[in-house]
């Protein structure tokens, strides 16, 4: 892992940015059958929140991008909720978590907590940049939540779709769940959580039955994860659906 020089980041930035054009596009366009509007996209990100990783392949390397919002609610604001709001994790239910995370976030300057909703569902986001024989290739696009939908078995509570938030209900810190679920399968921060991710997205394979879908099966020490992505194809972009400890694979 190391930090990125100038060249390297204007190189990233400049394949980057037709990319970025066709995110915006094709995302706007989702939102306007709702009656919304992705009235801002971020195109530039520091410098300093380009991570640069090599892979076991000496031909292949990635680089994670981090957007600042995405940023701060991972390396500090979810832990902060964790330990100010404890009863509001592990509760199977979306809205706690949110309720805790705004609570922390300091955006009651801003707006009320559907607002906060929008700012974290339409600009909180990551991307997975990888790198084979010095060509930039497959981009993957993590976004902190997609969505909150109501439970299917219990309607009174609300699950995350997609992203970030939905993965961490399978994780914990310190023995502490990071979102919805209760699982205990502790991490030493999340940013390792996003790395593991970045690294089995490398193994992906088309699913048969949905050739949209891909998933990948990553060997740890701490058993077989599986992670599943979708692919978007008009701004050719995979996001990621789900990762999680695959209790049914040794």
């Amino acid at each position: 892992m190391k930090r990125i020089d100038r060249q390297e980041y204007d190189n990233l930035m400049k394949y980057l940015q037709p990319i970025f054009r066709k995110i915006w596009e094709h995302e706007n366009e989702q939102r306007n059958k709702v009656g919304k509007a992705l009235d801002v996209f971020q195109f530039g990100f520091p410098i300093c929140n380009c991570i640069h990783y090599k892979t076991e392949n000496y031909d292949e390397d990635f680089y994670v991008i981090y957007n600042t919002g995405f940023l701060k609610t991972i390396s500090q604001q979810i832990i902060l909720a964790q330990q100010q709001y404890p009863e509001k994790f592990g509760t199977g239910n979306a809205d706690d978590v949110i309720d805790a995370l705004y609570s922390v976030s300091g955006y009651i300057a801003f707006g009320d907590k559907n607002a906060y909703l929008d700012y974290l569902i339409d600009y909180n986001c990551c991307y997975v940049v990888y790198k084979n024989n010095g060509l930039f290739s497959d981009v993957l696009k993590i976004d902190l939540l997609r969505r909150i939908l109501p439970n299917k078995k219990v309607p009174s509570k609300s699950d995350f779709v997609g992203g970030l938030l939905h993965v961490l209900k399978h994780f914990s810190v310190e023995g502490k769940n990071l979102a919805t679920g209760n699982d205990v399968n502790n991490v030493f921060d999340i940013r390792h959580i996003i790395y593991l991710i970045a690294m089995a997205f490398s193994l992906k394979k088309q699913c048969n039955k949905d050739y949209r879908i891909y998933e990948a099966f990553q060997k740890l020490n701490k058993g077989m994860m599986r992670a599943s992505f979708y692919k978007e194809e008009v701004a050719n972009v995979y996001y990621l659906k789900t990762y999680f400890k695959d209790r049914k694979r040794p």
